[in-house]
């Protein structure tokens, strides 16, 4: 049940910004991994989606099109370029994002603190999972 009114509140901040599902997935994952300092390529993002270099070409012809990334020469390969979000992008999901963050935090105001590391460890493993499904 969880996962199905997830995506549905995904499509409907998508659909909020004027953005697919894997528009939303890709821009929340080069958002994600610029706040981690991890350079994004496309390749990272097909990867991470899924989703055949065409059309990941595609998707991020959208994404800059809408203003939401730049491509920029990359630092370590000059033959590449890397993916990373506009302020735009930042200003626009953040509003968002900060609205849903505190609407979740009060959801678990009653958990104890044993029952926030449970919670807390079960996610963390389980998106370390779910991220290496289908990852060659």
């Amino acid at each position: 049940m969880y996962r199905a009114a997830e995506a549905a509140m995904r499509r409907r901040t998508g659909t909020a910004m004027g953005l697919g599902e894997n528009d939303l997935l890709a821009l929340r994952f080069v958002l994600d991994q610029r706040a981690a300092s991890i350079p994004v390529a496309s390749k990272d993002i097909t990867r991470y989606l899924g989703i055949s270099s065409a059309s990941t070409s595609v998707l991020l012809q959208r994404l800059e099109a809408g203003g939401f990334i730049e491509r920029r020469e990359s630092l370590t390969d000059r033959r590449s370029s890397e993916i990373v979000p506009t302020a735009n992008a930042e200003g626009d999901t953040g509003p968002m994002l900060a609205v849903a963050q505190q609407h979740m935090a009060e959801a678990t105001q009653n958990l104890t603190a044993d029952e926030v590391r449970i919670v807390t460890r079960f996610l963390t493993t389980m998106k370390a999972t779910v991220d290496q499904i289908g990852i060659a």
